[in-house]
């Protein structure tokens, strides 16, 4: 019974997170227990468990007498997330040009072409998970997956920012998609400097971006 009931938390937990990441619950939105009870089909026992891990990672709070809510996107948790990760990645890709096969070259290409075409059809989830599957490959290659988790928990605020990216008009979808053929470019040719500045660079969209994002969505932000 204690299995079920874990198990029942866990679902909830990743379902609610995924809400969360990808926006479908919005920064600052009142969340109803009631709504996620009946949306899943989970007890509401395990959706309160799920809340409480939540809140320990601060994507939610809670007001008294008044509710629980999505946490805002905290900036400058975004910048060091972002900072810890261009730090990590452009070794680890390098790293990984070592350990590369032909397959695995290839399957770096299947994935840049599965982006273009989500490209084409303005997929937000599919583009997203792409280029989540992008970024995770070299750490698989590189048997560092543990780091992989890691950052992804570290990087809640950041990864938010990213998805939010993608729903703000009048920011470049192919830039993205660009810089992702040019480490590739850069993996097929084994240049470890390139594959150092072009990881780098694609981090670093971050720079150009926060202005635009944070003047579209200001109320998705937590003020400073």
């Amino acid at each position: 019974m204690m299995n079920g009931l874990a198990n029942y938390q866990d679902e909830a937990y990743n379902l609610i997170k995924k809400l969360i990441l990808t926006l479908k619950l919005h920064p600052g939105e009142r969340i109803n227990i009631a709504d996620l009870h009946s949306k899943f089909n989970i007890g509401t026992t395990p959706i309160r468990e799920a809340i409480i891990r939540l809140r320990r990672e601060g994507l939610i709070f809670v007001i008294p007498q008044s509710g629980t809510y999505v946490s805002k996107i905290n900036l400058a948790e975004v910048y060091q997330g972002r900072y810890v990760r261009e730090h990590l990645e452009g070794l680890i890709v390098t790293e990984a040009v070592s350990a590369m096969t032909p397959r695995d070259h290839a399957q770096l290409d299947q994935i840049i072409a599965a982006q273009e075409i989500q490209l084409t059809a303005h997929d937000y989830d599919q583009f997203f998970n792409l280029d989540e599957q992008f970024h995770q490959t070299f750490y698989q290659l590189t048997q560092k997956q543990f780091i992989w988790n890691w950052l992804e928990l570290l990087n809640t605020q950041f990864n938010r920012f990213r998805y939010l990216r993608l729903e703000v008009s009048g920011l470049n979808w192919d830039q993205i998609l660009i810089e992702h053929r040019q480490i590739v470019e850069a993996v097929h040719q084994g240049d470890l400097s390139k594959i150092q500045k072009t990881v780098q660079q694609h981090l670093h969209m971050l720079d150009s971006d926060a202005h635009v994002v944070t003047k579209a969505l200001p109320e998705y932000f937590e003020r400073t």
